[in-house]
């Protein structure tokens, strides 16, 4: 029986596959980024590409900054799996996560982002299509999920909220249990 559950304790090691995987395209992603920040700029110092630069200076600064955005997202998702799974990390509190619903709103969160930028991408392209109805296909889901987020806090604060005085209540049967054991120990001696 303690051979199993020592396997059983053991396989949350397995976490270091997602912990690595996530860390290692979070780098790539860091690094795309990073080439790509440092093509813009030469671009736009010394004019390479000329008017057509100026016509896409918000696009690909918005590709750039969500190329880091999703790199971070990911980078904390490791992080946040490696705490959950394996051990506690040495990280600044607004870093550390306690639950698997905080990376689920991380994930939901840069679902929101991507689409966004999506959207912002192809409203600055020159392209004959109808926006309305493509901003209507990226709208619903980003509605969605922002309800998703908001019934998700809502969750959570009546948690929060109902927590002390199930605390209380713990407490109080805990100490009512001491007395009563107390008490039947006197009656013995």
């Amino acid at each position: 029986m303690i051979r199993l559950i020592k396997i059983i304790a053991g396989m949350r090691f397995f976490a270091l596959i997602p912990f690595i995987g996530l860390a290692i395209a979070a780098d790539v992603l860091f690094i795309k980024g990073g080439i790509e920040l440092v093509y813009f700029l030469r671009e736009l110092v010394f004019g390479i590409g000329g008017a057509d630069i100026q016509e896409h200076i918000i696009v690909d600064i918005v590709g750039i900054v969500h190329l880091f955005l999703v790199g971070t997202v990911l980078f904390i998702t490791s992080l946040g799996i490696y705490e959950l799974f394996i051990q506690p990390l040495p990280l600044p509190p607004w870093l550390k996560t306690h639950n698997i619903e905080e990376l689920e709103l991380n994930l939901v969160g840069l679902t929101i982002v991507v689409l966004a930028v999506n959207f912002l991408s192809v409203i600055f392209k020159e392209q004959e299509i109808n926006l309305a109805i493509y901003g209507i296909g990226y709208a619903l889901p980003i509605a969605a999920l922002a309800y998703f987020m908001k019934v998700r806090s809502q969750i959570k604060e009546n948690e929060t909220e109902n927590r002390p005085d199930s605390d209380k209540e713990l407490s109080q049967g805990n100490e009512d249990c001491f007395k009563v054991m107390k008490e039947s120990f006197e009656e013995m001696n």
